[in-house]
């Protein structure tokens, strides 16, 4: 086909709204702006290369660019035509959001919809020579003016517009509500034949054969082209071709591939992938070439029911015996019928580790492959095998779910919906939702690594599928359902996330998400001691949590991008609750997100004795939150089969839930997972009167070697008992190899004293821990940790006494980060540059140092 590019350089011009909606200290004394910007964008980022806006990431400048949302923006250039064509047409593939397109002066479309492509005719308005083209985007605050408010969280205008939820403000993005040409723009001249869709699906795989189904959409002018079907293996060898004559506008064709190699998840195998290459040919001309990527895999989500009386049965009841699911809070399980949730991939169950992923930029158009490849690789490193695409952000670009493809990364995809009552009442929003399935369907579909559609986020959670109204109901059942039973009949569809018992959100049943209990979890990091925080955080046990919250600070050198020294040492806090952003829940009303964090940070490890060593409490807070709830859904595998946390990466320099920061630089949240994720991990749990070791083993390789739990006395650096066990660990199990007598244990611990278990196996060493209280009431000695060697990618650290965790700073990517030494051990850890590449000096700090 061909195409004129219209990417690049536009001009743009502003106008200031008639009736102004803004608070009078963020209008502006003029009403018309002119700038330069550029394709594909969006107006905040061309004002800010125009410097009519300053960084909105520095300190409070955030506020300072409100007044944009409520303006008027008009896209304009001119360009070339040599040619025209009856057919011809323009192509948006992302205009945000509500846009009227004109060519030559003639409204040729409108659009207000940002997750779909839009294709508008140009023939009758086309010419030879010179084009303009303008595109006017209407303030989104403007169009919602005055609409029935409907119920949502943060915010609730933003429930009557298609576009990127978040940046209309959430408790970890600032408000950013923003417009323009986000995505590439062209005018097509379509060929005789133009392949418009490829399907390519896993049907069965059996001892003979996988087979494969593959299918062709074309827009078709006339018949007589011929389309070649190549299929390659991930060898490079071309193992099935076919040709076919285009005679229908839809073909579907079947391959058999013996001895396929099978696409498995992160941890589960590799990843390989096969390219169905789909020529179409004109005679002797080759009009198009398309290259599909596929894996040959099958996927299902298991929920057997649990038989009455079996151990999984008597877990459920034992659970719903909870703070949060008894009492008051009885409405959260209403289920007297109990089932598991678990993935299968080729048959196999799969223990799903991960987390939440929302968009990494604000303004989606700034997002890079470069970026979203190094946040995706710094997950699969740390074990990582699931990511959840989160309702209230964007369908991301292609190259993510490429990029997810080749990394083993399973996809769980929600719909752009979240926390709020939509208006799927009305006819218009419905079929702009029927759209918008069919598009973000046979968009997506052809992807190994997506295992299941969700419906929206949290819209339905306190409702269940005998329901007949709630939230987004109709929305999934009428809009949605249909079209993905029809266009993708082997994966299943979620009316929403969570999904499954009485309530949705249930934690006996279907899957579950933890910040469903962030007020109760939060009154009780405000309002006790948090002495018993190991036992209070393992009764939030769920069949597969969806959602799981961390929260924790990032690293200086990160924090240094977007505060001074004084916010982020200083006594004020500002600057980090301006950061960190609010929960709706009445639970923050009086006492904020960045109170909590401070809470529980100083609850579990002691008061700051200064501005540094409160942020360290801060960054490790957090990879102890993610060690503990990762250990406990590891222990209870397969009653328990997913833990995703909330959330994976920021969308804005935040101090919040996300284990990767918006500078793509790991926070200490991902150490922590990356520890307690890896292939197999030890795990120790204080129950009736005993210890136990469980091996949990996620995988398909066994393990053996010696397990020790121990009573560690710091002052004097000794072993006062050892309990050891050999063991065989078989590959994706959970269980006890070692028992120990807990009142035995219990009678030799002191402030001065903690229990250490580690293991030595076919995978290495693994180290972890178990306070009976809080890590703040052990006596950690003040230790003297020194760098003793350091090369151009790696540095060894040692200490004099015990050190529960050392923390390296820097501009850098660790292979290893806040773990405990012991006296004279040395520690050797890689690193490399992050994903800004800036490198420079390495500081080493450590739970308890003097700063």
């Amino acid at each position: 086909m061909k195409t004129i590019d219209l990417c690049g350089k536009w001009n743009i011009f502003g106008q200031s709204p008639s009736k102004c909606l803004i608070p009078t200290e963020y209008r502006l004394d003029i009403e018309t702006m002119t700038l330069e910007g550029t394709v594909p964008g969006c107006i905040h980022t061309d004002l800010m290369a125009a410097e009519k806006v300053i960084d909105p990431f520095w300190r409070y400048n955030g506020d300072n660019c409100q007044w944009v949302e409520n303006w008027s923006w008009t896209y304009e250039r001119e360009f070339e035509c040599d040619m025209l064509a009856d057919d011809a047409y323009i192509e948006f593939m992302g205009l945000d959001v509500y846009a009227d397109v004109y060519l030559n002066k003639r409204l040729i479309g409108h659009a207000e919809d940002m997750f779909v492509p839009h294709r508008f005719p140009v023939a009758k308005h086309l010419k030879k020579g010179n084009n303009k083209i303008k595109v006017v985007f209407y303030s989104p605050i403007e169009m919602t003016h005055g609409k029935p408010a409907l119920p949502a969280a943060f915010t609730n205008e933003r429930v009557y517009t298609r576009r990127m939820q978040c940046t209309y403000l959430w408790d970890w993005c600032h408000r950013f509500v923003t417009m323009g040409i986000f995505r590439p723009v062209r005018i097509c001249f379509p060929e005789k034949a133009e392949l418009e869709n490829v399907f390519v699906q896993t049907t069965s795989i059996d001892k003979f054969s996988a087979q494969i189904k593959y299918s062709y959409e074309f827009a078709m002018k006339e018949s007589g082209c011929y389309v070649k079907s190549e299929i390659i293996d991930p060898d490079g060898k071309v193992i099935v071709t076919k040709s076919r004559l285009i005679a229908e506008d839809f073909i579907v064709d079947r391959a058999d591939i013996a001895e396929p190699k099978l696409w498995w998840p992160n941890g589960y195998g590799e990843h390989p992938l096969y390219t169905l290459r789909s020529t179409v040919t004109d005679g002797d001309t080759v009009i198009s070439v398309k290259e599909t990527k596929f894996g040959i895999r099958t996927v299902k989500v298991l929920q057997l029911p649990d038989a009455e009386g079996t151990e999984y049965y008597e877990k459920c009841l034992e659970i719903k015996q909870g703070a949060h699911v008894t009492g008051d809070m009885a409405m959260n399980d209403r289920n007297e019928e109990f089932s598991g949730f678990i993935l299968l991939v080729n048959g196999e169950p799969i223990m799903a580790k991960g987390g939440n992923w929302v968009p990494c930029e604000p303004f989606p158009s700034a997002e890079t492959p470069e970026k979203i490849t190094a946040l995706l690789e710094l997950s699969a490193d740390a074990h990582v095998n699931m990511i959840r695409v989160w309702g209230g952000g964007i369908y991301e670009q292609e190259h993510f779910y490429n990029e997810c493809d080749r990394l083993g990364i399973t996809i769980t995809q929600d719909l752009m919906m979240a926390c709020g009552e939509y208006p799927d009442h009305e006819e218009w929003f419905m079929e702009l939702l029927k759209k918008e399935a069919v598009y973000v369907c046979k968009h997506l579909r052809n992807h190994p690594c997506i295992v299941w559609w969700s419906g929206d986020n949290e819209c339905g959670m306190g409702a269940n599928d005998n329901m007949p109204e709630y939230w987004c109901r109709k929305a999934a059942f009428e809009a949605a359902i249909p079209v993905f039973e029809v266009l993708d009949p082997t994966r299943q569809f979620m009316p929403s996330s969570p999904t499954g018992g009485v309530p949705n959100c249930s934690i006996t049943k279907g899957s579950a998400h933890n910040t469903n209990f962030i007020g109760l979890w939060f009154s009780y990091m405000r309002y006790n001691e948090c002495e018993n925080y190991m036992e209070f955080f393992d009764s939030f046990l769920a069949r597969f949590c969806a959602e799981g919250p961390v929260m924790g600070a990032p690293s200086v050198t990160s924090l240094r991008k977007f505060m001074n020294d004084e916010d982020i040492f200083g006594d004020s806090g500002d600057i980090w609750r301006y950061h960190t952003k609010n929960n709706p829940n009445p639970e923050f009303r009086d006492f904020e997100t960045y109170d909590y964090l401070k809470a529980i940070g100083e609850k579990l490890f002691g008061k700051g004795e200064s501005g540094q060593d409160l942020v360290f409490k801060l960054q490790y807070t957090q990879y102890e939150w993610i060690r503990i709830s990762m250990e406990l859904y590891r222990r209870n595998k397969w009653f328990s089969s997913g833990m995703v946390y909330w959330m994976l990466n920021d969308c804005w320099p935040a101090s919040g839930w996300a284990m990767i920061d918006y500078y793509a630089l790991p926070k200490a949240a991902l150490y922590g997972f990356k520890q307690s994720a890896k292939p197999v991990r030890a795990s120790i749990e204080r129950k009736n009167g005993e210890y136990k070791v469980y091996m949990c083993n996620d995988g398909f390789k066994g393990a053996k070697g010696e397990t020790k739990l121990f009573v560690y006395d710091m002052p004097t650096s000794s072993v006062v008992k050892e309990y050891t066990a050999q063991f065989v660990s078989e590959a994706n199990t959970s269980k006890v190899v070692l028992t120990a007598n807990g009142a035995e244990i219990d009678g030799l611990l002191n402030a001065d004293r903690m229990v250490i278990c580690e293991t030595e196996s076919d995978f290495g060493f693994d180290r972890t821990f178990f306070f009976i209280k809080r890590p703040q009431d052990v006596n950690f000695p003040e230790a003297n940790v020194t760098v003793v060697e350091q090369t151009e990618d790696t540095v060894t650290v040692t200490t004099d006494k015990y050190v529960h965790a050392v923390g390296l700073e820097g501009e850098y990517v660790f292979s290893d980060n806040y773990f405990s030494l012991m006296p004279g051990e040395k520690k050797t850890v890689s690193y490399k540059n992050s994903y800004q590449g800036k490198g420079g000096e390495i500081t080493v700090s450590w739970l308890g140092k003097k700063f």
